[in-house]
């Protein structure tokens, strides 16, 4: 009897050990495709050409639980190398938000995720091309993260890159753009 006892609590041990597992399991799993929307070409002649395309990030949501899941949010973050003068930096930019429907179990759907514009410019001796490097998608339900899918581990070395956004200044009065010192009358 003693043994029987013993092996029921440990039953117990491990389903409860078990569902603990299970519990840390992200609730949805997550797949990214870039998908090109438009694409644009000109040609300038001599001085140059330039392209510009719009991409969006699909994803594809499943719901890996056996239980349905509430509505829940997608938002998404995305590291872009844009052309800035001469030179190239890398952006950080928001592919904003979308409510994604409740969900039963092994259910996929399929949704786009922003919208991002790069440019390609070509002159006499140089070619700037922005790219979409690295981008990272999340799916919550209220404050809780309930899955998440980045294009790669480099994501994150990248965004330590991100050039920071340029503060504006206020422009100073008047037309020479200095402090003015008016003359007596």
């Amino acid at each position: 009897m003693k043994t029987f006892t013993s092996f029921f609590a440990i039953a117990l041990v491990f389903a409860s050990l078990a569902s603990a597992i299970e519990s840390q399991k992200p609730l949805v799993s997550i797949r990214v495709k870039r998908q090109l929307l438009d694409s644009e070409h000109d040609m300038l002649g001599r001085q140059g050409s330039s392209k510009q395309k719009t991409f969006t990030l699909r994803v594809e949501i499943t719901n890996a639980s056996a239980t349905p899941v509430a509505q829940s949010e997608l938002s998404g973050e995305a590291l872009v190398t844009r052309a800035a003068g001469e030179r190239e930096r890398i952006v950080k930019e928001s592919l904003g938000q979308i409510k994604v429907p409740e969900m039963k179990p092994n259910a996929t759907l399929s949704l786009d995720l922003g919208k991002i514009t790069l440019k390609e410019f070509e002159w006499q001796n140089r070619k700037f091309e922005e790219t979409l490097n690295e981008w990272k998608v999340v799916c919550t339900k209220g404050a809780a993260e309930i899955g998440m899918a980045e294009s790669s581990a480099r994501f994150e070395t990248l965004a330590k890159e991100v050039t920071p956004a340029a503060v504006k200044r206020e422009a100073p009065v008047g037309p020479f753009r200095g402090n003015l010192r008016r003359l007596p009358k």
